[in-house]
């Protein structure tokens, strides 16, 4: 360990239990890992996995590897090194997780059925069609997380989920998720749907 090396002493004190090291340590390398991590990312997978996603695993694995004294670091150099080849390795097996055949984003399309929501609104209710959508709409949200409002809000506009994920900083399948418990709780409360 270097014993000049702030940064290195970091990591010896993250062994020992310190926990404010472990912060230390990620906020100092963390802003430089995320651009790394995010140009072995395919912008493809853009909406599914994003460079911050990487660098906390990164960090995750780098600390419980640490902790059992599995690294051996005498220099800031070699724990940049490390922590950049990790990064690497995740950022790609992320990449090869996410284009597997059937999770392959490159394929991904919409949801099927997903287009009667943005007919429905794309019409011009009255006054009465649009007191019982706003009944129907505060029925199927109850009790859900605000996330699953932000969602269907954006959907109603005409958004697609890449650009409602985007907007939201949610993964696209959280936005596909989201709607497809909107659609059942919309079909649950017209069994016609």
């Amino acid at each position: 360990m270097g014993e000049d090396d702030p940064l290195t002493d970091l990591v010896e004190r993250h062994r020992r239990g310190d926990p404010e090291a472990a912060a230390r340590l990620f906020d100092h390398y963390a802003r430089r890992l995320c651009p790394l991590a995010e140009r072995y990312l395919s912008g493809k997978l853009a909406g599914r996995v994003e460079g911050e996603d990487i660098v906390q695993s990164v960090f995750c694995t780098f600390f419980a590897r640490s902790a059992k004294g599995e690294f051996h670091i005498d220099s800031r150099a070699q724990l940049w090194q490390l922590l950049v080849k990790i990064t690497v390795l995740k950022a790609r097996e992320k990449g090869r997780y996410h284009t597997a055949e059937k999770r392959d984003a490159r394929i991904e399309q919409a949801i099927p059925g997903d287009d009667w929501l943005v007919t429905a609104a794309s019409r011009a209710p009255g006054p009465e069609d649009a007191a019982v959508l706003v009944d129907e709409i505060e029925a199927v949200l109850r009790g859900l997380p605000t996330l699953h409002g932000e969602v269907l809000q954006r959907r109603l506009r005409g958004c697609g989920a890449a650009e409602i994920a985007a907007e939201l900083g949610v993964s696209r399948q959280t936005v596909y998720r989201a709607l497809n418990l909107l659609q059942g709780r919309l079909a649950e409360a017209d069994p016609a749907r």
